[in-house]
């Protein structure tokens, strides 16, 4: 069977960790949750920050909203991660195909994908993933590629949501979680470069 290599996009190939989280501290006051401190939040998956704010659930749907049209709005602003590109083209040239599944949205991720030049590197694109639906999303992305897929991110639930659907992935730490942590869930697969991770995932 051929394989394809999902890339998340948060903190993966898109520097908006910071920018998310300036946008989500700057509406806690609004919604009644506490402020996240950057550092500290490297430790803990999605869903703990969310519990560690005291952000109620049913305000989680518009908040995204919100984070997903500041993003939009800051998007001059996001920078390409520096070990991205090299790692996006490494596996391009082995002849892998490459996909995005992400919770951002396609207007923000096909905007950024072609202000840096990466948009032919990619035949798949599944967006707007709800925060904690990428275990349903992989699933779906499983039986419509019907290929091997592997995937590439930065959080903790990225590993979860591969774990539950049989999917190998390689974590990076340059994104939300530390390697420290990622390497607690992950272990032997978190990467430091793209390199590092670019010879993981040939031998998965």
């Amino acid at each position: 069977m051929d394989s394809i290599i999902l890339f998340d996009f948060d903190g993966t190939i898109a520097d908006t960790i910071s920018a998310g989280l300036e946008i989500i501290n700057s509406h806690a006051e609004k919604f009644g949750y506490k402020r996240l401190d950057g550092d500290i939040n490297t430790h803990f998956s999605a869903l703990q920050l969310v519990k560690l704010a005291e952000i109620k659930f049913w305000k989680l749907p518009y908040l995204i909203y919100q984070l997903k049209k500041k993003l939009s709005e800051k998007a001059d602003e996001i920078q390409l991660l520096t070990e991205a590109p090299l790692l996006i083209k490494k596996c391009y040239e082995a002849g892998f195909e490459l996909g995005i599944l992400t919770s951002n949205s396609l207007k923000n991720v096909q905007s950024f994908l072609k202000k840096y030049e990466l948009d032919s590197f990619f035949t798949f694109l599944r967006t707007d993933v709800s925060l904690f639906g990428k275990k349903k999303a992989l699933r779906k992305a499983k039986k419509v590629l019907n290929k091997r897929i592997l995937y590439i991110g930065d959080e903790i639930r990225d590993i979860e949501a591969c774990r539950k659907n049989n999917i190998p992935i390689v974590s990076i730490p340059w994104g939300l979680n530390s390697f420290e942590v990622l390497e607690e869930h992950n272990h032997g697969l978190v990467a430091n470069s793209a390199e590092e991770a670019y010879n993981l995932i040939i031998n998965l």
